[in-house]
């Protein structure tokens, strides 16, 4: 990265800001209604396979690049035989419909409309849980099948989610192996596919949508410490991209990239949903939630708005031996999302967004497994909060027979951050560098016995103590891009992107109080530095793929970017204790331009699988360290870079699919954190070059009444040299295995749909079987905290009743009640923490639909 002696912030911010309104203008204009006739979409469809009907529909659309629009209420569970083609495309359209009490209208412009003749039949279908070869994603940013998608991808559906009362990552993460999500903190989190996972900006870029959510800084330059964890209520399905994404997603996509895709706006139907839940924690605490949506079409088929209200608590289950309070690490987590849908004209599509989330939790959320089950004593009590706020506008406008889509969007991220510190502290208690900072004397003199007394009374004096860091962040990111016609040999994406983001911290070292181990109101404060951050990227992308001859296709990506730094740094307060003094009052800026590249080679065979071999490119932004005591050389750290090789196989039949890859990751310069001499503060640096070998197996079938997955990912990041400093974990040597990384993660499920009491109702039970094997919490055994996270595996069980608008869920998650850990930490801030999935937890769920 080019380091850069000064940097105008404010210059930089309203050249990005004004980028960031042209941009949305420059779209809204594109997107008039008054634009060029679209071109004929193809005349004939291939084939359609059987099954249900909306996914053919879906197909349908994606086949003859004709928008097809239904209310999945209408459409219901009816199914269709499907078509064997070559045939023409409205007689296909009839030939799916025939006997379905359904019709097609087809209004001004070609839009088609599915509208009812009949109702929908009451049957005893199962739960509307798809199997992969009816899903429709999109992830190449155009539809697509799932099981004709060049590229690894797992998704998690509606019902699969509601199924299994998912609400956050961690628990989604369970039903997709190769994802990780480990605690950094409270209410803090990184996500790693693949065995990519490192300190620095995110390896996995995390998606709302259109809109992509970055974290904030903190104090160690560290975004991805934070992926953000929204509520899953009223989310329609969740992609998982493995493998860079760098092409058309970006920086943050070098391991690959999680999309929610929360349920769209229905212009021409009024629905609403109200579900409550109670939860019981085994030994806990009590929690429940409640959540209520509606959606209400204000202006027939053209304007309508989607309102989703949710409040959800957790029971803690972590005793505070030392401080005697029983059941800490509770959290509630409080949100409201509103969402505007409004079709001008039956190709432009506006949609907008307002997403607020407010998450607090009363305690720490780990415990030490030498005092027992889910016991600890920490000197001090730790709540966090945080907020996010999200607003988004979305323009979708058909322009000669294209797709053209341009987003805006704005985040906030407010959080307060407490770690205990007081482990910190007692460290330091015979250094003598904090000695001779307290008595006053130069380096390299020494304290005499006095001096070192009174050092150790002004250290004791400190104690409990709290870092206490209230941080902000602000992004702004834009997106236009074009896409070309459905249908055609060359199908191809272009576009550009913007980000602006600029996040800011306080961290405090004060004093708790010993007898609560909370925080002393007004503060005590032992030490304080400030720290601002800011990055701008702007990019230009573009992806084709081509149909070189008969059922081969070649696929060419590639993206160009820029990005530019810019970190200041102050210590109105110096910490004796730790030395915060070195760390003099700075602005530093730094600049860097690459390129990413994608390149693929795809062949189906006819009524066969899909192969596939894939080159991809991903990288990830290098930065500025804003700590104390470092030298020019560690000030800065370059972005570090990966090439991911992959070959894949996707087959599927009626009700039965399977998908499997094997690949190779080589990256370089891998950004990693290192640690101070005194344990105190850590920082970013190149570390060394990593090497992953892994592959994937993901199998689903459906026999009647039964469905059945298997899935299993296994990923060997090693070190491929020694590294050259030590690190947060230690030294590392060749061959090392990546820490936190676990080699092997699998599902095993099954759900059976039951016999019902009465007919017309629906009756379904099903368990899953997951989990990891061990993870290292360091290198190697030089690190004088290297143990291993041990192996996981979670059982839950589920049932779920259904009759006509009613619906009942029991949901069993933990089971047999095993300590399934997530996380061993040990570090200078403490040892043996562990963060774990909770105990054996009982939820009953009742839902309403009008």
């Amino acid at each position: 990265m080019r380091r850069d002696t000064e940097m105008t912030h404010q210059r930089s911010g309203r050249w990005a800001l004004a980028g960031y309104r042209r941009s949305l203008w420059i779209a809204i204009a594109l997107c008039s209604p008054v634009v060029a006739q679209r071109k004929p979409p193809p005349a004939t469809v291939t084939s359609i396979p059987a099954g249900r009907l909306d996914s053919a529909l879906r197909r349908l659309a994606v086949a003859t690049g004709r928008q097809v629009l239904f209310d999945p209420a209408v459409v219901g569970d009816r199914r269709t035989s499907g078509v064997r083609g070559p045939v023409d495309r409205d007689r296909a359209l009839r030939r799916m419909l025939a006997g379905s009490g359904l019709a097609a209208r087809t209004l001004p412009g070609g839009v088609v409309i599915i509208v009812a003749t009949a109702p929908a039949p009451k049957t005893a279908a199962p739960l509307p849980m798809l199997v992969e070869d009816e899903i429709v994603v999109t992830a190449l940013k155009r539809p697509t099948p799932l099981v004709d998608t060049e590229m690894s991808i797992a998704t998690v559906s509606a019902a699969e989610i509601d199924a299994r009362g998912s609400y956050d990552l961690r628990s989604v993460a369970r039903q997709l192996p190769g994802l990780v999500a480990f605690n950094t903190g409270p209410l803090q989190q990184r996500l790693a596919i693949r065995g990519v996972s490192g300190t620095g900006e995110a390896t996995v870029g995390v998606y709302f949508g259109e809109t992509p959510i970055n974290g904030p800084s903190g104090t160690t330059g560290d975004p991805g410490a934070f992926a953000p964890d929204i509520d899953l209520v009223d989310v329609e399905r969740i992609e998982l991209l493995k493998g860079p994404q760098g092409t058309l997603y970006g920086a943050s996509s070098m391991g690959g990239t999680l999309r929610i895709l929360p349920q769209p706006v229905n212009l021409a139907r009024a629905s609403a949903s109200v579900e409550s839940r109670v939860d019981a924690v085994n030994g806990g605490g009590w929690g429940g939630s409640i959540a209520a949506v509606a959606n209400l079409p204000l202006i027939d088929d053209r304007l309508a708005v989607r309102i989703v209200a949710h409040r959800r608590s957790l029971g803690g289950y972590i005793d505070n031996d030392r401080l005697g309070i029983a059941d800490t690490g509770g959290l509630v987590r409080e949100g409201a999302r509103l969402r505007v849908a409004w079709a001008p004209a039956p190709d432009v599509r506006v949609e907008g967004l307002y997403l607020h989330q407010h998450t607090r939790i009363d305690d720490g959320g780990a415990w030490d497994p030498a005092l027992g089950r889910y016991r600890d004593v920490p000197a001090t009590r730790t709540p966090n909060t945080d907020r996010i706020d999200l607003a988004s506008a979305t323009v979708h406008a058909g322009i000669a027979g294209m797709t053209l889509t341009a987003t805006g969007s704005h985040v906030r991220w407010a959080l307060v951050r407490q770690l205990d510190y007081t482990n910190v502290l007692t460290r330091q208690r015979e250094s003598m560098a904090g000695c001779l900072r307290l008595a006053g004397l130069p380096v390299g003199a020494r304290c005499s016995a006095d001096q070192m007394a009174v050092f150790r009374a002004y250290v004791d004096a400190r104690l409990p103590s709290i870092l206490y860091q209230p941080t902000r962040m602000r992004s702004s990111n834009a997106e236009v891009r074009l896409a070309s016609p459905a249908g055609a040999a060359l199908t191809w994406t272009i576009g550009a992107f913007m980000e602006h983001r600029r996040d800011a911290v306080a961290s405090y070292a004060a004093r708790a109080d010993a007898a609560t181990g909370l925080l002393i109101q007004p503060l005590d404060v032992i030490g304080l530095r400030t720290i601002a951050t800011g990055i701008d990227q702007q990019a230009v992308f573009a992806e084709g793929m081509y149909e070189v001859v008969p059922r081969l296709s070649a696929t060419l990506g590639a993206r160009y970017y820029r990005y530019q730094r810019r970190a200041a740094g102050a210590v109105p307060i110096p910490n004796i204790i730790t030395g915060t003094a070195g760390l003099a009052e700075q602005t530093y800026a730094g600049r860097a331009r690459g390129s990413n590249l994608k390149g693929e080679l795809a062949y189906r065979v006819p009524d066969g699988p899909l192969f596939y071999a894939l080159i991809s490119e991903g990288y990830r932004p290098g930065g500025i360290n804003v700590t104390p005591n470092l030298t020019d050389a560690e000030r800065f750290y370059d972005a570090d870079h990966l090439w991911n090789y992959e070959l894949g196989m996707k087959a599927s039949r009626r009700g039965w699919s399977v998908e499997t890859a094997v690949y190779r990751i080589e990256w370089r310069n891998t950004i990693f954190a290192a640690s101070s001499a005194n344990g105190a503060f850590n920082y970013n640096a190149n570390l060394t070059n990593v090497g992953i070998t892994g592959a994937e197996l993901r199998s689903t079938v459906a026999a009647g009444p039964l469905r059945l997955i298997a899935a299993a990912s296994l990923s060997d990041a090693r070190l491929g040299a020694d590294t050259v400093l030590g690190t947060s974990e230690g030294m590392g040597r060749k061959g090392d295995r990546l820490p936190n990384v676990p080699r092997i993660a699998y599902l095993l499920s099954a759900e059976a749909t039951l016999p019902p009491p009465t007919p017309g109702d629906r009756l379904v039970a099903g368990i899953d079987v997951s989990g990891n094997g061990a993870s290292p919490t360091g290198f190697n055994a030089g690190n004088p905290y290297f143990t291993h996270t041990a192996s996981r595996t979670e059982v839950a069980l589920r049932a779920g009743y259904e009759h006509g608008s009613w619906q009942v869920d029991l949901n069993i998650d933990n089971a047999l009640n095993a300590i399934a850990p997530v996380r061993l930490f040990s570090s200078a801030f403490g040892e043996r923490q562990l963060y774990s999935a909770r105990p054996r937890t009982i939820s009953l769920r009742s839902t309403v639909r009008l």
